[in-house]
């Protein structure tokens, strides 16, 4: 069997699981859509809590508000990503590339979703415009520079998991084979 034959069959929708698919999925909406809303919403001052902003602070929470919807319209192709993730187990070529697509968006994401590292937000108040900055430049570039190192972690966790793989559809492949002939004779 060659390599090519190898690709071709771990990409069959029959070596996946939807369970898989399915917790992948969830845990991604939790992370990147449902956390930022629910912080957005406890910062935000609802009913019964939340940040109280000193005067007149309507477009510092627009500006914030803006960010988290940004962040949250930004993720669903991560989240679609995530699905395919889900659905091929650890030690198949089908996992490979939406794992390493998966990575460089996250790059991409971590850089819009910071603003290039740097938040900007207007605040008037009276006649007043001032305008406030939030540099976290360093920190946006560690957490690009740990996304990139997904892409590395791939590989290993291919290599890592594929032993094991190949044992279970092997396993797989036997139990079927067994009921097959179980069917046959029976």
């Amino acid at each position: 069997m060659t390599l090519l034959d190898d690709i071709r069959t771990d990409m069959s929708p029959k070596k996946g699981t939807l369970t898989g698919a399915l917790i992948c999925f969830c845990i991604t909406i939790i992370i990147f859509v449902v956390i930022p809303y629910a912080l957005f919403a406890v910062a935000s001052g609802s009913p019964g809590g939340g940040m109280t902003f000193i005067g007149d602070a309507d477009g510092l929470e627009e500006g914030v508000w803006g960010w988290v919807t940004d962040m949250m319209k930004y993720a669903f192709p991560m989240v679609l990503l995530s699905v395919f993730i889900g659905f091929y187990r650890a030690g198949s070529y089908a996992r490979i590339p939406f794992k390493v697509l998966f990575a460089l968006y996250l790059a991409t994401w971590l850089w819009i979703a910071s603003h290039g590292g740097v938040f900007t937000f207007q605040l008037v108040s009276g006649g007043m415009t001032s305008v406030i900055e939030f540099d976290v430049r360093y920190i946006a570039y560690v957490l690009i520079m740990i996304s990139f190192a997904m892409l590395f972690l791939t590989f290993s966790e291919f290599g890592g998991n594929r032993k094991k793989y190949l044992e279970a559809l092997e396993r797989k492949k036997d139990t079927m084979s067994k009921r097959k002939a179980r069917r046959l004779s029976g």
